[in-house]
């Protein structure tokens, strides 16, 4: 049987321990919310659950990404908000990145009703 004394010890202990928990958790918070300032966008989870993914977790938030235009090599940045619209809201594959800056893609958008014409 333990005497008040230490009960006292162990109660003081273990809110002390909760107290470093809780310092540790706000402190991961302020991480991430520095992390996701600049450019970054949430996905909703809900959204993207209707994608159907094997290859690996769903992305819980979108990242300005850099690429290459293919067609005229401009570089360029596809971003977080572009990425969100993307995937959530036209619902294009979950696989997919953006290979076309904007003005090649109006140009092909161009071309393509002139020759159907």
């Amino acid at each position: 049987m333990k005497s008040n004394k230490q009960r006292r010890a162990e109660i003081k202990a273990h809110r002390l321990e909760r107290a470093a928990r809780a310092v540790a958790l706000q402190q991961r918070q302020a991480d991430a919310r520095l992390l996701r300032a600049e450019g970054m966008v949430a996905a909703d989870t809900a959204l993207l659950a209707a994608h159907n993914n094997t290859y690996g977790p769903l992305p819980s938030f979108y990242v300005d990404k850099a690429f290459t235009c293919r067609d005229c090599g401009a570089q360029e940045v596809w971003t977080a908000k572009q990425q969100k619209w993307w995937y959530e809201v036209a619902l294009g594959s979950i696989h997919s990145t953006a290979v076309r800056c904007r003005a090649c893609r109006l140009g092909t958008s161009r071309t393509r009703t002139t020759t159907n014409d």
